[in-house]
């Protein structure tokens, strides 16, 4: 019996056991073949066998309307990006750069979740603030890629932007926030959409305007959380106009050196966790109630210090269920991955980076009969386990300046962050500058190498130098999560994706959208690069 005798049925389920391959190549054999090998019903079986199972990135939002043409792009895609990720030599497929603003650095880059990496947010701050949408093209794309398009501004005058968030829910009709200030010295914090409900040309307008000094910190549908720099959250229901506020156990030791600055705020599962420059407090999921009543102030039920941190990224290992009608939902109560950027109190060791992972497990004493977290009931078990445990160190340690420290950790365990150029005033404290002058000046020489400096082009000092260490680079890794737990053999070693060319400039900002496999930099002379990996 031949493979073509084979009835519908079983041809159909065979096509969903083998590999993409194999399929792809099936196809071009005969035109029945090609007919069966787009089936919708053959890509959701392989979907779910080669790609869900398996722990890899994947745009999960896009899965239940996707037709079959889709849904094999978004197949063949995920699997470019695992074999990204698992050959580490692998470097970016394409990069386009444009500029965003002229005369001045681009503060944030923020691409919209949810979109195919399609719609890019940038701010830049001139005389006025301004916030731009840019269209760069979804991903995966079957069309040829095109230039990146400004699509909308928003730039109200006599206005500075001190805070910008955007909204973890695409289907929101909140995109982000920004805190204001405007010139007569109020602040407020307005709440802008910019999609439609018609599907119209995207324009910026405002829904929400709430009349405070905080600084947004999240956006997760209608809730918003904006903090302090100091001990104090406030969680809203921006379109019921509902509050809690969650307060910190500790205030800074001295605020005039140095604020206990808000780094990330996180919805987690039946709490809240507010993670600040000096403390990691989790706080119940607190009752919301109207503005013109008391509102509930809530306690932390978790507390931990890491010491003084600058940069960290906190995110639910990837624990999404896909049902039989490709319905997403959230397995709930799964582990939070933290990646933290340590700093030291030690000014001498201040330009010190290094990367650490911590985990915060499930409690499993959380689901108990009894265990209702509320404004009174303080003493409630917390639905995480403190302290967080350490789970893995990369990045080896680095000196040298660094604008941007920005870290963005995945769902499934792929990080990126800035890694800074070689520190050349620095050499001045591994001298002793009192006994020649000489030495001084070979500090302050960035072609001078430190004893203590590996050579930029071992081996051959004829040779060029190594772009890589003489500037600021993009690094990442796989840390400890899905995908690592699905493929052991992966390696959690740093690897350098791109590097900064233009010596008089630096990177001031990036996004990374793990499901797409797309990165965006901005950097300080106003220009943005967009990097996509597969």
């Amino acid at each position: 019996m031949f493979l073509q005798d084979l009835d519908d049925d079983i041809l159909i389920q065979l096509f969903t056991l083998l590999p993409v391959e194999a399929i792809l190549a099936l196809r071009k054999t005969c035109r029945h073949f090609s007919q069966v090998s787009r089936l919708r019903f053959v890509w959701q079986k392989v979907c779910h066998a080669q790609v869900l199972s398996q722990g890899y990135p994947f745009q999960y939002r896009r899965l239940a309307n996707a037709d079959a043409a889709e849904l094999e792009q978004l197949v063949l895609h995920a699997l470019r990006l695992s074999s990204f990720w698992s050959n580490p030599t692998e470097a970016p497929s394409r990069s386009v750069d444009f500029q965003a603003s002229m005369g001045t650095g681009v503060s944030h880059v923020r691409m919209l979740p949810g979109r195919g990496g399609r719609y890019l947010l940038t701010v830049y701050k001139g005389i006025w603030s301004m916030i731009s949408c840019w269209d760069l093209g979804s991903v995966p794309s079957t069309s040829a890629p095109c230039a990146p398009t400004k699509v909308a501004d928003w730039c109200p005058r006599n206005t500075i932007f001190s805070g910008f968030v955007v909204n973890s829910e695409p289907e929101s009709e909140a995109t982000l926030a920004a805190a204001v200030q405007h010139g007569g010295g109020t602040q407020s914090i307005q709440i802008l959409s910019i999609f439609s409900g018609d599907g119209g040309t995207p324009s910026f307008e405002s829904v929400c305007n709430i009349a405070t000094g905080f600084r947004p910190v999240a956006l997760q549908g209608d809730l918003i959380a904006f903090s302090d720099d100091g001990s104090e959250t406030v969680v809203m229901n921006w379109r019921k106009n509902t509050f809690a506020l969650l307060k910190g156990s500790q205030r800074p030791v001295d605020e005039r050196f140095q604020y206990n600055r808000c780094l990330q705020i996180l919805f987690a599962h039946r709490s809240i966790l507010v993670v600040r420059a000096r403390s990691v407090e989790l706080f119940p999921e607190p009752e919301l109630r109207p503005a013109d009543g008391d509102y509930a102030t809530y306690s932390p039920i978790g507390f931990h210090t890491f010491g003084w941190i600058d940069g960290v990224s906190i995110v639910p290992q990837s624990g999404t269920i896909v049902d039989a009608n490709d319905v997403v939902q959230s397995s709930g109560h799964e582990p939070l991955s933290i990646l933290l950027r340590a700093e030291s109190d030690d000014p001498w060791a201040s330009d010190v980076h290094t990367l650490e992972q911590f985990v915060l497990h499930p409690n499993p004493a959380f689901d108990a009969p009894g265990n209702l977290p509320s404004a009174e009931n303080t003493e409630s078990v917390p639905p995480y386990l403190f302290p967080p445990v350490r789970a893995e160190q990369t990045s080896p340690t680095v000196r040298g300046f660094l604008r941007c420290r920005d870290i963005v950790l995945g769902p499934c365990g792929t990080a990126l962050w800035i890694q800074p150029r070689a520190a050349r005033t620095a050499h001045l404290t591994g001298y002793d500058v009192h006994s020649s002058t000489t030495q001084v000046w070979d500090a302050l020489n960035p072609d001078h190498q430190h004893p203590d400096d590996l050579p930029l082009n071992p081996g051959d000092p004829s040779a060029a130098l190594d772009r890589s260490r003489a500037a600021e680079s993009l690094c990442a890794t796989v840390f400890e999560g899905p995908l690592q737990r699905h493929h052991s053999d992966l390696r959690s070693t740093a690897r350098t994706l791109w590097v900064q060319t233009k010596d008089s400039c630096n990177w001031t900002t990036f996004d990374y959208d793990e499901e797409t496999g797309r990165v965006v930099l901005g950097s300080s002379d106003g220009s943005v690069t967009v990097l996509d990996l597969v």
